[in-house]
């Protein structure tokens, strides 16, 4: 048990395993746990809490992460985009970024969309922009979803975006019940599901 930071956002946050290791969340820090008794074995920070107040301090990891054999990357709400070494619980680089969704990627980058609808690729191993895209601003995006050679991100109108994973060219767009994606895109098998704040469940079948 740790004592509670003043404010803790409210939305999922991180809780993930890297061999006989919890990884959990506490603020914006990574930290590898024992499961057995709770003691920490690593802290790892994403992002440096800022701000004159509680709310502009306010720097939650939010899921979901990204996770590649022994590297996790992560979000810290609002303050930056980070990738750890689980195995030893150091940070790899830590990123800027003003986004409130979890990320995904592949073993070359790290996917995310920024509050302002900015779809972004940093390089996995270093943190460097791959590429970015503007086409989406202002849509209320989700996280993205990697799917084959494309990503998957829904919007606050019920679409789906389909976009290239190379450079974020568009590639195809999903239409559901005209109500926003509540979650980041998942794949079940080779089904592509979304749910809508309405309640409707999307599946489907990529080309």
């Amino acid at each position: 048990q740790r004592t509670g930071e003043p404010l803790v956002l409210r939305q999922a946050g991180v809780l993930t395993a890297f061999e006989d290791t919890l990884i959990v969340g506490l603020s914006s820090r990574l930290v590898g746990m024992n499961p057995l008794n709770g003691s920490s074995r690593w802290e790892a920070p994403i992002a440096t809490p800022r701000g004159a107040n509680d709310v502009e301090r306010l720097i939650d990891l939010v899921g979901s992460v990204s996770r590649v054999d022994n590297v996790i990357c992560a979000r810290s709400f609002q303050a930056g985009v980070g990738c750890v070494d689980a195995s030893r619980g150091t940070v790899l680089w830590s990123r800027a970024a003003n986004g409130i969704q979890g990320v995904h990627g592949d073993d070359g980058f790290v996917f995310g969309t920024e509050s302002d609808g900015k779809v972004i690729a940093w390089r996995r191993a270093s943190g460097e922009p791959a590429w970015q895209s503007d086409r989406l601003l202002h849509r209320g995006l989700t996280a993205p979803l990697v799917m084959g050679r494309s990503l998957a991100i829904g919007d606050f109108q019920g679409l789906v975006h389909v976009i290239s994973r190379e450079d974020g060219a568009p590639l195809n767009r999903l239409t559901t019940d005209g109500s926003p994606i509540v979650a980041a895109p998942v794949l079940a098998g080779n089904v592509l599901v979304v749910v809508t704040k309405n309640g409707g469940v999307f599946g489907f079948q990529p080309n």
